[in-house]
């Protein structure tokens, strides 16, 4: 039995009689998988970083930590800019990442989630992170993340994508609707708010990650390394 992220498995674990073993072994892997996590922010972190210049204004989607990481880097290299980031009903999870920028001394301001056709003409870039990548590229994130890339391809301003590889998955949806219910929604037999959104591939210009700087249409390639 092998584990595509962290190698292979050895079944005697399971047959074992005593649960000590399957207990260490999972503390070793949520230990392993914790460690693999921090180092690949970081190296996600090294490889964006430079795309933040001096007086850039940077959109953000919801809260996310390696989207964060990204911007601590750059604020920590000196460079000065300034981030908006989206309040994500329903949750109002970036006013969490409002929070966190503040603290580490980062120019953040909260938008509402309407305002982005407002504000997208001073914004330079847009960078968010992801729930998951599918196949084709695409991204599965907060929702309300795809209207901010259709906002910003009809306006010429790059979409990029922070996301660990561990995060990509094999899924090829092609709509909305495609996106298992599991996934959309908290409560799969109310179907009321969806939590996540599909952005297609071709509103997205760059994904960072801890194999590289990717071209949407690299993704499936990174996947057939990763489950081989």
């Amino acid at each position: 039995m092998r584990n595509r992220n962290m190698g292979p498995v050895d079944s005697d674990i399971w047959e074992s009689k005593s649960f000590d073993p399957v207990r260490h072994f999972l503390l070793d892997r949520g230990n392993q998988f914790m460690k693999r996590l921090m180092m690949s922010r970081k190296k996600i972190a090294q490889l964006a970083y430079p795309f933040i210049t001096d007086g850039v204004t940077v959109l953000a989607v919801s809260l996310s930590r390696v989207v964060l990481e990204i911007l601590c880097k750059a604020h920590d290299k000196m460079k000065k800019f300034n981030v908006l980031v989206t309040i994500s009903e329903p949750d109002k999870e970036g006013a969490m990442m409002v929070k966190a920028l503040r603290d580490k001394g980062i120019q953040a301001t909260q938008i509402l989630d309407c305002s982005i056709g407002f504000v997208m003409e001073r914004v330079d870039f847009i960078l968010v992170g992801a729930v998951g990548v599918v196949e084709n590229g695409g991204l599965i994130n907060k929702i309300g993340t795809y209207p901010v890339a259709v906002m910003a391809k009809s306006l010429n301003k790059p979409f990029y994508v922070a996301v660990e590889s561990f995060k990509f998955y094999r899924n090829y949806p092609l709509c909305q609707l495609d996106l298992p219910n599991d996934s959309k929604y908290l409560k799969i037999e109310e179907k009321g708010h969806p939590t996540v959104d599909f952005t297609p591939p071709n509103l997205i210009n760059k994904l960072f990650t801890d194999l590289g700087v990717l071209t949407p249409s690299a993704v499936s390639d990174e996947l057939i390394k990763l489950y081989i």
